[in-house]
């Protein structure tokens, strides 16, 4: 009887236990996840698209599918300055906005646009590493509702022409089409040329057209766009290095735990890193077939003639109170004066 008695508490236990487990693992499996929006203007089978793909692959793996994301390319929910604004209003999480866009919205932020603020793709990485830099960006972001998550390098860029362009005195009068944004437009009308804004995507027929003489830009992008068809001589000048920022809203900050917000700035911080190598591969790469494949010449030049045009916008941003704190920061990084 005894034994019976025993045998049957035996039995319950085990079907309690059973019964825990499987509650236990229902409860672990119906654990809501949380879903965030990440929208960009690129397309997802670019380096910027895969590379923003890696890191919301990384961090659902390390967060054991807690934390997942979205992602909207292509400008399906509207332009750079379009869905940043829903970003700072908290309706979309994430997006790309590069420091152009950035500067006509916070144009403080114009130092990061700055010709030959980077001298090196060392000192690039060197600046955008380092932590009083990214606290100078935490602190102008916080003012205007959204906040840094990391960045993604670009090649430096040169100009490219229809006609031969060999110095800076070829570029008098010559109409080159660059970004929306007042440091860009300054720094070509400083070089001697007519700057114009124009879309990248009417680029292509504008130089075809005669519209615009040529333009300032990425190497990779005049092989990828096939400027190189109308555009077959590039004055290397390497005057800037735009930087697609990666932002994020305050909302999406808040709705974090600690540990989650570390894992995916440590995320965001490896594939940043691997834009820079990216970058330079792909500069290398497309210059390479420009030369074999399109016939276009690359001059080099002495940058020196270049940077003492744009002396005037470094005196500029010193004298000015916004500008000022972020680039000194640069400055210090860099060990210089200009």
């Amino acid at each position: 009887m005894k034994k019976m008695i025993s045998q049957m508490k035996l039995a319950l236990l085990q079907t309690l236990f059973i019964t825990f487990i499987c509650c236990f693992n229902a409860m672990a499996t119906t654990t809501p996840y949380k879903t965030y929006k990440i929208v960009t203007d690129i397309q997802a089978d670019g380096t910027a698209g895969k590379l923003i793909a890696e890191f919301a692959r990384n961090v659902e793996t390390r967060t054991q599918g807690q934390i997942r994301f979205k992602l909207f390319h292509g400008g399906v929910l509207g332009d750079q300055l379009q869905y940043f604004q829903h970003i700072q209003r908290g309706v979309i999480d994430i997006g790309l906005v590069n420091s152009a866009s950035i500067e006509s919205v916070i144009p403080s932020l114009g130092v990061m646009n700055m010709p030959y603020l980077f001298r090196s793709v060392d000192e690039y990485r060197e600046v955008m590493k380092d932590h009083s830099v990214r606290q100078a960006l935490f602190d102008s972001s916080k003012k205007h509702r959204f906040s840094f998550l990391g960045y993604l390098s670009s090649d430096f860029r040169s100009i490219y022409a229809t006609k031969p362009i060999k110095t800076r005195a070829d570029l008098a009068a010559l109409r080159l089409r660059t970004i929306s944004s007042p440091t860009y437009m300054q720094m070509l009308a400083n070089f001697g040329a007519v700057p114009t804004a124009l879309p990248f995507g009417e680029l292509y027929a504008a130089m075809q057209q005669g519209v615009v003489d040529g333009a300032e830009g990425g190497i990779a992008g005049i092989y990828q766009a096939k400027f190189s068809d109308v555009a077959k001589y590039v004055l290397v000048t390497e005057h800037t290095r735009l930087t697609d920022f990666v932002i994020a809203s305050q909302k999406f900050q808040h709705s974090l735990t600690e540990r989650e917000r570390e894992v995916i700035e440590q995320e965001f911080a490896k594939i940043s890193d691997k834009s820079i190598a990216f970058a330079e591969q792909n500069e290398q790469a497309n210059k390479q077939k420009l030369i074999e494949q399109e016939g276009v010449i690359f001059y080099p030049v002495d940058k020196t003639d270049f940077i003492n045009t744009v002396k005037p916008l470094y005196q500029d941003a010193l004298n000015d109170a916004e500008k000022a704190p972020l680039l000194q920061a640069i400055f210090k990084i860099e060990n210089r004066e200009f």
